[in-house]
């Protein structure tokens, strides 16, 4: 078994996504998505437009799945930058398209295994070696974290 980590510095998660953006935005935006969410790889990778996006087109404040693993409902908020990204990148797709679609076939969703070798790629590239798909769950609870650990700090100074 292969234990892999966040990626805690800034710097690091910048080149990250630097390094994703080279191999096309789909990568770039599954691994932006998931280090926002914090959904496993399973159920990001099966996001489609109708999950982001209403009817008329207008972009969703939030998601809501079924998560596979465990068969609970999960509502949770599109944040600001995540929220921005997202609108430019499903802008022109259609309805029912996955967000991150697979070349092979016509609208399926890339399998869970290509999107570890996206990962672990870009990873390697910048020098990183403790990577995986789950270092996107594990940095955005290192995000969220410090979100928090920001949020305490200003309320006690207030």
């Amino acid at each position: 078994m292969n234990f892999v980590q966040p990626i805690r510095d800034k710097n690091k998660l910048e080149e990250m996504k630097e390094e994703l953006k080279k191999s096309g935005t789909r990568n770039f935006m599954m691994f932006y998505t998931g280090i926002n969410t914090g959904l496993r790889i399973s159920d990001l990778v099966k996001l489609n437009r109708d999950d982001v996006r209403n009817k008329d087109g207008s972009m969703k404040t939030h998601i809501e799945i079924i998560e596979q693993k465990t068969k609970k409902r999960k509502k949770f908020p599109i944040m600001n930058g995540l929220l921005i990204e997202l609108e430019k990148y499903t802008r022109n797709m259609k309805e029912g398209e996955y967000l991150f679609k697979s070349q092979k076939g016509d609208n399926k969703p890339i399998t869970t295994t290509q999107a570890y070798r996206i990962i672990v790629e870009a990873g390697t590239n910048i020098g990183l070696t403790e990577i995986g798909t789950h270092t996107m769950r594990k940095t955005f609870r290192i995000l969220a974290l410090s979100t928090v650990s920001r949020y305490c700090n200003v309320t006690k100074v207030i």
